[in-house]
């Protein structure tokens, strides 16, 4: 992880413009980390990819997960890692996901991502569909999608 404050200001400094363009570093990258609550997922010839910025305690993270033809996607309710654990309680809602159906022109299925613990995060279908699992809200296959954004406060 790369220092996300680098201005390296002391007491009494002059706080200038240039020092005030150091906060919020460039985006990172990080890997997320794909589970189920029974067997986990493999994910093959998919890919898994995420981004993230901290500032202070506020961390802003994006990822996507994207089925290959090889992805075999194991049993139980999905679990994604968060780059850094979290200060919130268990349940709380820390951002959104859409699982992207390729096999019916990439259609979309929203909902809330929520933790799990406070280092893992479920996503919670809209309409009553119940928890993001390998047939919830559709059969996972080949080019389906996963991408997800979450904001919380870390620990």
């Amino acid at each position: 992880m790369a220092t996300q404050w680098t201005a390296g200001t002391t007491s009494g400094q002059v706080l200038t413009a240039a020092t005030l363009n150091t906060i919020g570093a460039a985006w990172e990258s990080w890997t997320p980390v794909w589970t189920g609550s029974t067997t986990n997922p493999v994910i093959g010839n998919g890919t898994i990819s995420g981004t993230y910025t901290r500032i202070n305690k506020l961390v802003i993270a994006e990822g996507a997960i994207i089925m290959g033809s090889t992805t075999t996607y194991g049993t139980g309710t999905y679990r994604i890692s968060l780059p850094f654990g979290t200060a919130v309680s268990v349940n709380g809602s820390v951002g959104y996901a859409t699982v992207f159906d390729a096999s019916a022109g990439y259609v979309a299925y929203t909902g809330l991502a929520t933790q799990s613990t406070t280092s893992v995060f479920e996503f919670r279908i809209g309409n009553g569909l119940g928890q993001f699992s390998p047939t919830v809200p559709v059969t996972l296959a080949n080019a389906d999608q996963f991408r997800f954004t979450f904001i919380y406060q870390a620990a």
